[in-house]
């Protein structure tokens, strides 16, 4: 067995999360290294990105690369009843504090690559490698990773694990937790010549409401090529016939005219791929000389898109606690760690929350109906542009809200269109309060 150099830091992972903590890692002078078990470009869900991951991407510099890529620009997202009669707009120039107003839509192969490439570039080595195991001590940490037929051990300072649902150290240290409110299966494919909304509207992420509390995603990325996918409750889907994904989005998409209409005349240029369960937590973020970045810490329901942009900045802020707690001392250990740990629980626990909402009809119904009063259209639209940070202001507004949600299971305060389309045709905008 061949032992490598030691670093200030290994990651296993490179996708988002990883690459962002290498990079940051590389920012400060450390050495590091990623072990990553695919070769790539691979192809990754999780396409759809958020304006205020652009702030990440200025911070590590990559900022420039991502906006000559040609990416499609997405400069906000609508909501669609079955039948298409109702629309609502969330208008990210509408948000607070979210400059630029507008993200990408992006094809992960080449996005992902272009985030490990620049971390490699500011010094992080890369090696195509899996982990396969890891012993944690205070003295620091060895992790065992395979290569071919080769078996070698690197040493570190600390580890992030950033191997998204592989867990490889969340599942060592037993912290994950499923999120059994969220139990949801998703069936998803490429498609090309899907209709696309004129100028620039054209980028928008447009998410189809169904039967159930179910919806559909239909995400323009660049080639003329769409992502489409269907999103359904656990019982749902387990209740269907499963041993064809092909039959099982068809069955799904059949409940949608507006997505059937959007699909007549498409052509699906990929096969069809199945995910079910895939929300869950951590009972913790962080231990000693560990920490979790990204789907190896938490996965929530992509119906916001929020999943890139909390990989990037759970990997930037494991870097810096590395950095403040292992590697220049400048802070007390534990209390980096209960900081970093706090954070990430807060984060997940406040998109969490607008997710379950989505799925609550009376809620959903208030998503579909906003209202430019008090300012809480801006605030939720400043939620989903990314702003997870809200001022004490924005947060009461998040709070009136859900409120609203709770009043409309009694009182009928706007039409009841999340499991149904209103009867009437009907369009309305996010927009900015006088």
């Amino acid at each position: 067995m061949a032992t490598r150099a030691d670093y200030d830091v290994v990651v296993v992972g490179g996708g988002p999360a990883g690459a962002a903590a290498a990079a940051r890692c590389a920012q400060h002078g450390h050495s590091v290294l990623v072990l990553e078990s695919e070769r790539f470009p691979r192809f990754h869900i999780g396409e759809s990105l958020l304006p205020l991951g652009d702030d990440v991407f200025q911070q590590l510099g990559v900022g420039a690369r991502l906006r000559s890529a040609g990416f499609v620009t997405k400069r906000g997202a609508q909501l669609k009843t079955a039948d298409g009669a109702h629309t609502v707009l969330f208008d990210f120039t509408q948000a607070s504090f979210v400059d630029p107003p507008w993200a990408f839509q992006v094809h992960r192969a080449e996005f992902d690559q272009i985030l490990l490439e620049h971390a490699r570039s500011l010094g992080a080595e890369v090696e195509f490698a899996r982990a396969r195991d890891c012993r944690i001590d205070a003295n620091g940490v060895e992790v065992e990773f395979t290569s071919g037929e080769r078996v070698a051990t690197v040493r570190a300072r600390a580890i992030v694990d950033a191997s998204g649902r592989t867990g490889f150290v969340a599942r060592q240290q037993g912290v994950r937790r499923p999120d059994d409110e969220l139990r949801k299966a998703a069936v998803y494919a490429h498609y090309r010549n899907v209709p696309a909304d004129p100028g620039d509207r054209a980028g928008d992420t447009r998410i189809v409401s169904l039967p159930k509390l179910g919806w559909v995603w239909f995400i323009p990325l660049q080639d003329g090529v769409t992502s489409v996918g269907c999103v359904l409750d656990i019982a749902d889907y387990e209740s269907r016939e499963k041993g064809d994904p092909a039959a099982l989005f068809a069955a799904a998409i059949a409940q949608s005219s507006q997505a059937s209409a959007w699909l007549a005349e498409a052509e699906c240029v990929s096969g069809f791929r199945v995910e079910s369960g895939f929300s869950y937590g951590a009972s913790s973020y962080c231990g000693d000389r560990w920490f979790l970045a990204g789907d190896a810490g938490s996965f929530l329901d992509p119906v916001f898109s929020t999943g890139v942009l909390l990989a990037l900045r759970s990997g930037v802020e494991a870097a810096d606690a590395i950095d403040a707690a292992y590697v220049r001392g400048r802070s007390g250990k534990a209390r980096v760690l209960r900081r970093f740990d706090r954070v990430l629980q807060a984060r997940y626990q406040f998109v969490r929350k607008f997710v379950l909402g989505f799925y609550d009809e009376a809620t959903r119904d208030i998503f579909f109906a906003p209202r430019p009063v008090f300012g809480i259209t801006r605030a939720v639209t400043t939620v989903l542009a990314g702003g997870f940070d809200l001022t004490w202001l924005d947060r009461l507004r998040v709070r009136c809200f859900f409120l609203l949600g709770r009043l409309q299971r009694r009182f009928n305060l706007v039409p009841r269109v999340a499991a149904s389309a209103p009867a009437t045709p009907a369009s309305k905008t996010m927009e900015t309060p006088a």
